[in-house]
Formats: C-alpha cells, structure tokens, sequence
C-alpha cells in the first residue's frame, strides 16, 4: 500500500501530535481559590504525583509511538525511494522481445504497444540517478543504447523500436545485458543496485525449451558467441545475482491463420504453373470461418481468390491455383516467384509466404545404363534403365525428354545440355564418368543413383559416392528379405513428393520388396519413403561444399536402396513407378539450382559476391564463401544480380503464439538471479519496486504492539479495579471528615 504523493505521508507522521495536544488540553485547570481543607488535598495529591505524572507519560509516549510507526509503515516505500533519489544509483538493463510474435495483436491493442508502455512506466519510476540500458531480443540480438541517465534517450529508443519479422533470440540477449553488468562491475563506475527487466509476453517462439544452462552460460551456437555471458560468469562481481523483472507471459494464444507451405509446379505442357498451398491456424478457440486466399506470380496471371470454409476445431486446409503464363511484363528467366496472401489477422507476418518454380518446359534426363528391350516374354529381364526411361516418358507431352548414354561413354561431353541424369550401372562407371557426374552435380543440377540390378556386389559405392560428396552409402553387398518387404504406411514430409502427399500412403501400400541394398549413414531428414521397419528406400542429400565442387547449396543427389527390376521388387509394374521417378526429376530440379528458400532469421547461401535485393528497397549480399554478411530480414522475394530469387518465408517455430507460463519463465530466468512478475502495477505511479518495502510490515506489527501496550497500561494506571478503590476508600473517609470538621469551623466563626 502506497499514496500518491510524500505529502500524505508527511500528514500521516504529523498526526503524532494529536495525542499531545489531547494531553495538554486535559491539564487546563480553572483559576485557583485557596481554603483551609485544600491544604490537606494537596498533601494527598503531592505523596502520588510523581507516580501519577509517570504512568501518564508511559500512556502518552505508548500513543505516539503507535502513530508514529504506523504512518513510517504507510510511508516507507516512499520515504526509501525519496531518499535513494538522492544518494542511491541503480542499473537497471531492460531487454525488450522485438522478435516476430511481439507484433501480434491480442485484444484492442498490438501487444508491442503494452510492452513499450510497460518499459515506459519502469523507466518512469526509477529513482532519480539512475542509468538505463537497453538490449533488443530480435536477431540480431544487440545492445542499442548503453547505460544512460538521459531519460529522453531512453524514450525515443523505445519509440523507434518495432516489432521485427526476424526471431527472438532472448538468449543471446540475455548475455548481452549480463555483459553489460560484468563491464560495469569490472570499471571504476560501480552501482548500488542493478536490475534487469525482461520485456516479453514469453510466447513459445521466444522461449526455447532451455533458455539459459544451469550456469547461465551455455553457448547458444550463434556466430555472435555469448563472450559477454562467459564474462559474466568468469567475473565474480558480474556472476552477482540480478533482480530480474518479467513482465506477466501471455495468457491465451490469439486465432492466426498462416501459409504454412507452398509447392508450385509448372505443367508438363508449360505455360501453367500450379500451386497448391497448405493452410493452417492455431490458436486458443478455432471456431468456424472463413479465410480468403489470393495467389500471384512473376509474368503469371493472378487467379481468383479462393475461399477457406473453416469448420469448428480445423486446424489445416489445402488451396489449389493455376496461374497462367503471361507474355507482358514476364521476365526473361526461367525462375519466377510466387507469392499466397491471406486476410489479415492475429499475426500478419505468417500470411504472405513466397516459392521459386523453374519454368523450363522440357527437361532432358540422360539414363547411363545398358539398353534393352521391352519382351512380354522375358519381364524378368528388363533392365532398370528401360523400366526408368518408360516411366519418364510414358507417352507424348510428358514434358521429359529421355537421352540414353552408355556407361563407356559417358563424360563431360555425353552430358551436356542434361537438366538430370540417372545412373542405373554405376558399377560400370569410369573415373572420368564419375568425375563429370560430380561436376554435373555441383552446377545445380540432380543425380540418382540406383543399385546394378545384374550383380549382388555393389562395392562401387565406396568409390563414387565419396566423389559426390554426400554422406550416405551404399552397403557392399544386396542381401535377398525372407519375406517381402513393405513400405511403412505413414512415410516422412518430404518436399521432393510433395505433389503426390495426398496420395502417397495408397501408392506405398502394394510395393514389395524382395531384394534391396541397405542405405547406411543417412539422416532422418534425407529419408524421402522409408520401409515399413524403418529403414530408407529413397534418399536425397546435397553435396557438401568442397574444392570445384561447384557452389554451397548447390546440386542434389537421390539414392534408391531397390534396383527397379522385377528380380527385386514389384515397383516397375506399380502405380508408384511413374510418379515417383518423375517426381524425383522434376522436384529435384525445383530444389536443386541453389538455395531456392531460406527461413527468415538465418543466411542467405548462394554463389560468392552476389547482392540480393527485396521488393521493399532492402539489400544484402554474400561473402568469397557465398554466404551473406547479414542474416534475412523480412519475408519476400530476394533477386541476386545473377538472376538468382531465393524465397524467405517465417519458420514455423519464429511465429509459435503458444503461451508459456509463469512457472516455465521463472525456470528459464532463474540462473540471472530472484525473478519477479511484474504486470500492468508498472503502467501507474504505484511500481512493484516501492509497494515491496521490507520494512514496512516490521512498522505496522510496532504500531500494533503499542495500541495493545497502551489499552492494557491505560486500564492498569487509571485505578478504576475494586481493589484499588478499596485501598482508597479510607483516605477518601478521611478527606470527607476533614471538609465536615472545616465547614463546621467555619460556621462557627460566621457565628
């Protein structure tokens, strides 16, 4: 309990005079008149006035005390507060989460407007020396005003911050303002005190699962590094315990529809590019709606909105587009970008998402493999070459066109003007055949490599693999499955057979395999279709970088554990055959030019020395290692001076609207030091910091003791028990007898 000003305080300190004034009224006396009896009175009062005089002070003293405690008690926060203005110096680091989710808009105002308010009131009623620091949260983390006195600055600071469309990184922010305390504790500048105030509404795409090791110094992996949390740590005056302020998490995740996937195509017979993109919304009540969905594209003409019906509790739907080709205005490249928009809602960085779709309308795949014909007589026969190049081009405007190589002949020259090879006898491979197959790969284009189906061994892999530069490889040997082998009914997300998703689990359900060669060293994320046991039938990695090993990011390289004949499993004459071998051509080529997409929030890789611009005037560009100096902003289209566009869209985990409670934010914060909730009480006079005065319960339970000590005094000093009036009973009889003889006097003399 606070006032609103020392003026009420200092009222409620001088009420300590009512007592005595009170006193002093109550010993006024009328005038004397002096007569013989009153003698022997004042020899009566004289023997107990010096007791009298003691127990009346006791009483007065015991009131002023309760008075006086009381208003210290209701004036403490105040009067501590008035005094450090003047002698106290504070620190105090606000670390303000500008990071995408602060730009929701939950309730009648966006939630970046209640923290720049909250951080407003803080500042507002620090004592008056203090120093105010300011730390943002958004990637890039970084420090943007060092400790200050001048308030103004502070101000203007927080208004020029905005509610970014990169992460937060409240880690690395975090260290950031523990480097500040541990340069103050290490200069000649010391602080009586140093609070932090972490400024979030602690959604869960602002607090990873572990915020701060147990030590408060774990690296976060940035390429920043957290020096500054390991010298704070390393510095026992910065490793001090902070008092960390934060403010109340959110409590509800508001509705927000977003594109959460885009997977454009062009047509096999070109002009027409079809999207199809995937629609999800979180959010605490999914009633039912309705949302509506616009898509456009480079030189393609925009398509008619399409309208989401929402049912209660839906949480994803899927929208489809055919975007037709326009000659006016379309560029000359065949790269273009396409852009899904949503209404506007909760969270508007979520609903624009962006895709790159290569518009070349007839792909070549060179086959290196031995030729064969297709005899109904002998099935078994048919080599994979033959049953690839059928499921290629299966007939006319297919829009792949099919180059059948030799594995004697193949080189450099044999594949030039291939968009994709395939290579279905690698064992027959020579070093020249692999080493163009390598630069193949490393221009931007895709490789697949498939067992030989004629010989069980298949010791080629630790030779040609290597050259490609991937991390998985083929076991030595095929091994024959006692029973055939069966797919797993729900197969991975995978961005290569995206087109095919809805239809995936019907066309994996009647392959059989009775001979494979196990893929080994594969990661979970390169798995595209997996067996049934767990184990990868088609793998897709891209090449590491390496010395003329073409560009970062670059190239793309499947794997099939099957050789496609019908001595190892049914897939040639299955529904799966022509879609999957198609697909992985066709999306291969889409995700192997260059980094087609990158998350906002992390590095643009793309070919060296190449500057990137974004429709709304921002620029960045790569280093010699092509990689970009600065990590991408905003979503939207970035196009390179190279002709290059590379999509940037918010990763699903920067714009998780989760709220995260009290308990997991106090864990996280816990390391910084005692860690306290502090909402809407900043946004008025009356702060947390001066209603937590620890004196002032001490006060009130004095002034209580004082009120009893002067009830149980008073009683005892006033002589009103019938004991006490029995001791004075004879002196009372004795006084009586005293005025009777004086007033008989008296009448005698009259007489």
């Amino acid at each position: 309990m606070t006032f609103l000003s020392t003026g009420i305080a200092v009222a409620a300190v001088a009420s300590i005079a009512l007592p005595i004034v009170i006193h002093l009224l109550f010993r006024r006396r009328r005038v004397p008149l002096d007569w013989a009896a009153m003698e022997l009175l004042r020899a009566a009062v004289r023997r107990t006035n010096r007791r009298l005089q003691v127990e009346q002070w006791i009483v007065l003293a015991l009131r002023s005390l309760a008075v006086l405690a009381a208003g210290l008690a209701i004036a403490a926060p105040i009067l501590r507060d008035s005094v450090g203005s003047g002698s106290e110096r504070l620190l105090a680091v606000v670390v303000v989460d500008d990071g995408a989710t602060s730009g929701v808009a939950s309730g009648a105002e966006p939630e970046f407007t209640r923290i720049r308010g909250e951080v407003a009131a803080f500042v507002a009623a620090l004592p008056e020396r203090s120093e105010v620091a300011v730390v943002r949260a958004g990637l890039p983390a970084e420090v943007v005003l060092s400790p200050t006195s001048d308030r103004a600055r502070v101000e203007e600071i927080m208004q020029r911050l905005e509610p970014l469309q990169t992460p937060s990184d409240l880690k690395q922010a975090l260290a950031l303002a523990r480097g500040i305390v541990a340069d103050d504790a290490a200069g000649p500048r010391r602080f009586d005190r140093t609070e932090l105030l972490v400024a979030s509404s602690f959604r869960r795409a602002s607090v990873p699962d572990r915020l701060l090791a147990a030590d408060g110094s774990e690296d976060d992996g940035s390429e920043d590094g957290t020096d500054a949390a390991a010298g704070a740590s390393a510095n026992p005056a910065a490793a001090k315990p902070l008092l960390v302020r934060a403010l109340v998490p959110a409590a509800e995740a508001p509705l927000d529809v977003r594109v959460r996937a885009i997977d454009a195509r062009p047509l096999p017979t070109g002009g027409a590019v079809a999207v199809r993109a995937v629609v999800s919304r979180t959010g605490a009540s999914l009633g039912a709606g309705e949302t509506r969905v616009r898509a456009s594209g480079d030189g393609l003409s925009g398509a008619a909105t399409r309208t989401i019906a929402w049912e209660a509790g839906q949480t994803e739907a899927m929208v489809e587009f055919l975007l037709m080709s326009s000659d006016a205005g379309a560029p000359s490249t065949r790269r273009r970008g396409i852009e899904v928009a949503l209404d506007g809602d909760a969270l508007l960085v979520g609903n624009r998402a962006f895709a790159v779709v290569d518009l070349r309308r007839d792909i070549e795949v060179a086959v290196v493999g031995r030729r064969g014909t297709l005899d109904a007589a002998d099935i078994d026969g048919v080599p994979s070459a033959l049953w690839i190049a059928r499921a290629l081009a299966p007939g006319v405007g297919s829009g792949l066109r099919v180059r059948e190589i030799d594995p004697a002949n193949c080189d450099a020259r044999a594949l030039v003007g291939a968009d994709a090879v395939v290579v279905t006898r690698p064992d027959l491979l020579s070093a020249a055949a692999v080493s163009a197959v390598s630069t193949f790969v490393g221009e931007g284009r895709i490789a697949v490599i498939v067992p030989s189906g004629e010989t069980r061994a298949q010791g080629w892999s630790s030779t040609v693999l290597p050259a490609l530069r991937i991390r998985a490889r083929f076991a030595g040997e095929a091994v024959d499955a006692p029973e055939p082998l069966r797919l797993a009914e729900e197969q991975p997300a995978s961005a290569l057979l995206a087109a095919i998703r809805a239809e995936i689990a019907a066309l994996v359900a009647p392959i059989e395999v009775r001979r494979r060669v196990p893929i080994e060293g594969a990661s979970r994320d390169s798995t595209v279709l997996a067996f049934a046991d767990g184990s990868p039938l088609l793998v897709v990695e891209q090449p590491a970088p390496g010395d003329g090993a073409g560009e970062r990011g670059r190239g793309l390289v499947a794997l099939l554990a099957v050789a496609p004949e019908l001595a190892w499993t049914n897939l040639p004459i299955k529904p799966l055959m022509v879609p999957l071998v198609q697909e992985t051509v066709r999306a291969g080529l889409q995700l192997s030019g260059g980094s087609s997409s990158v998350a906002v929030g992390a590095r643009l890789a793309a070919q060296p020395s190449i500057g990137f611009t974004e429709s709304g005037g921002r620029a960045i560009a790569t280093d010699d290692e092509g990689v970009s100096r600065e990590i991408v902003p905003v979503v939207g289209l970035w196009r390179g001076d190279d002709g290059t566009i590379v999509a940037a869209n918010a990763g699903e985990g920067s714009i998780d609207l989760a709220p995260v409670g009290e308990d997991a934010v106090r864990a996280a914060l816990a390391p910084l030091g005692a860690v306290e909730f502090a909402g809407a009480a900043l946004e008025g006079e009356d702060s947390v910091r001066r209603s937590d005065s620890p004196v002032a319960p001490w006060l009130f339970a004095l002034a209580l003791l004082a009120l009893i000590a002067e009830g149980v005094l008073s009683r005892v000093f006033s002589h009103a028990s019938t004991r006490a009036s029995s001791r004075v009973e004879p002196t009372v009889a004795t006084v009586g007898r005293v005025r009777t003889g004086a007033r008989a006097m008296s009448a005698g003399g009259s007489r």
